[in-house]
């Protein structure tokens, strides 16, 4: 299995109107392959940016990611991300957005792509939603689908970037237990980004709190929780102690932050 993550030394900096805003500063981080990594942070301290540099959207001013040893220069098919918006073609039926990738990898076959569409349009729910178009979906359901559309590619990792933040209470925990089912499932490397303390718990093995302004890594918290959790888990004294712990960590970076402004 493939899909282990190394970020050495990594830093952006942007060209702003009053000179370079440097978003990132000095990124140490390593991610085993099969991990669920959680990002948290408050608004400033690079979460998305660091996502993007890992599927290869942009490239870090400074400093090397590499997957699997190789270094991280562009896009690949080795990463499927799924962002807030859920974007789908709205001409497209679910089953052909979900293949939309495949049809890009002509050396497979018509039938083993068939296959792999209903493999995770079923892993998905959504498989009595085949033949449905986009603006016949709801908000969650459409996150289904850009889900698995990023998964029937077969990527060795699935970013997450606040891909639930617009979703009702009841919808997102819906999510939350689809993306650990997908994970326990795929046994896939994934990174979530999420302003929601609770939802990185929930998700995360271990939940890495960036502080702001330059973003960079100020703790990294090993999730001691059953890895077949399910939502009751919210409930138990330990998941609400690390809940406070993590709050207080991306409070205290943030007061540091407004504090030095």
């Amino acid at each position: 299995m493939r899909g282990a993550l190394e970020l050495a030394g990594v830093g952006m900096v942007f060209a702003g109107r009053r000179g370079p805003v440097t978003a990132l500063e000095q990124i140490d981080l390593t991610v085993p392959r099969g991990q669920l990594l959680a990002i948290v942070g408050a608004s400033g301290s690079g979460k998305s940016t660091l996502l993007s540099l890992v599927a290869g959207l942009q490239r870090p001013s400074s400093g090397v990611l590499t997957l699997d040893g190789v270094e991280i220069t562009g896009p690949g098919p080795d990463r499927g991300c799924v962002v807030q918006s859920g974007a789908v073609y709205p001409w497209r039926t679910v089953e052909r957005n979900v293949g939309f990738g495949l049809e890009l990898l002509r050396r497979l076959p018509r039938a083993e792509r068939a296959e792999r569409v209903a493999w995770y349009l079923a892993e998905t729910g959504l498989s009595h939603l085949a033949h449905a178009l986009p603006k016949q979906l709801s908000g969650g359901q459409r996150q289904r689908v850009a889900i698995a559309r990023a998964l029937a590619c077969e990527p060795d990792v699935l970013l997450l970037d606040e891909p639930f933040g617009a979703l009702d209470v009841q919808t997102k925990e819906d999510m939350q237990l689809l993306v650990r089912r997908i994970w326990a499932d795929t046994g896939k490397t994934v990174l979530i980004v999420t302003h929601d303390v609770e939802e990185a718990i929930f998700l995360g093995q271990r939940v890495v709190v960036l502080a702001s302004d330059p973003g960079r890594v100020a703790s990294d918290v090993t999730v001691d929780l059953p890895d077949d959790r399910d939502l009751t888990v919210k409930r138990t004294p330990k998941f609400i102690e690390l809940r406070a712990t993590i709050e207080d960590l991306v409070r205290t970076y943030h007061q540091k932050h407004v504090a030095a402004r």
